[in-house]
């Protein structure tokens, strides 16, 4: 099997480009027009816990998917097992669902809340990129494996057969 040419950050370096380019606007918005942008309420506490509690989930998926991926990648075999046998996608999944939302409820501009929703639909413009790249190197394995493994989240069947 000959070695990969595809960069272990995959679309990786896209998402955290435009994402910051929203961030950035989104920060510069909330700057300017504190008084319009900022949540000044009961609600800091709670948004705060509530981005604790997300980032340190968040933490911990990256860094299994994270360390998963470093001890895999380099030997061409396509990741299925660990978090991948329940998302093809974990690392992204875990800046999506989690890390971002996260720093979303810090910031407590509510125009950062937008910010995973910019974050997925840059994941969904791009991902085709690396979906076949995958699909041309590992062929039929990597379809197989699609087609029954979620993207960003879990894909759970139900029925009485049992895979062997």
């Amino acid at each position: 099997m000959t070695k990969m040419k595809y960069s272990i950050l995959g679309i990786g370096g896209k998402l955290a480009f435009y994402t910051s380019i929203y961030a950035g606007f989104a920060a510069g918005l909330s700057l300017l027009f504190p008084n319009f942008f900022f949540i000044r309420s009961e609600l800091v506490f709670g948004l705060r816990a509530l981005g604790f509690i997300l980032l340190a989930m968040g933490i911990i998926l990256l860094i299994i998917s994270v360390r998963q991926l470093l001890r895999e990648f380099q030997e061409g075999i396509l990741m299925t097992g660990g978090v991948f046998r329940y998302l093809r996608n974990p690392i992204y999944a875990a800046w999506t669902f989690l890390i971002i939302p996260a720093l979303s409820f810090f910031t407590l501009s509510w125009l950062f809340f937008f910010t995973p929703f910019i974050f997925y639909l840059i994941f969904k413009t791009y991902i085709r990129e690396e979906e076949e790249f995958l699909e041309g190197y590992f062929g039929d394995e990597y379809i197989k494996y699609k087609a029954k493994t979620g993207q960003l989240l879990p894909r759970f069947r139900f029925s009485s057969e049992q895979e062997i």
